[in-house]
């Protein structure tokens, strides 16, 4: 059996904690990056933010309500990838769809 010191203890922590740093940066980056596009590209019919006033479409889902509904992750993808009218289709990479979801979720905590 290894015997561990306190040392080692602390350096395995340390290292376990900076990886969760690095993970909820990228996961802000994702956010702010998904709010960017959604501004960009969905605020025309869309309220993407708590502060947009609008316009919006009537019977469009608000990033908020799709936030906190029960919509999977794959049910946004394919909703972004193969969307239905009235919504356009924009082509967005892998990246970006990630990104929008990730935004999207946001508005779930």
């Amino acid at each position: 059996m290894r015997k561990f010191t306190s040392v080692s203890i602390a350096m395995l922590v340390g290292a376990m904690l900076l990886q969760g740093n690095a993970a909820v940066a990228q996961g802000a980056r994702e956010r702010i990056a998904g709010e960017r596009l959604s501004r960009d590209l969905c605020s025309q019919c869309h309220i993407v933010s708590e502060t947009q006033r609008g316009p919006a479409l009537d019977g469009v889902p608000s990033f908020l309500d799709l936030g906190r509904s029960k919509r999977t992750d794959a049910q946004l993808r394919a909703w972004l990838t193969d969307p239905h009218p009235p919504m356009p289709k924009v082509p967005l990479s892998e990246r970006e769809i990630f990104s929008v979801i990730a935004y999207i979720r946001s508005f779930s905590d």
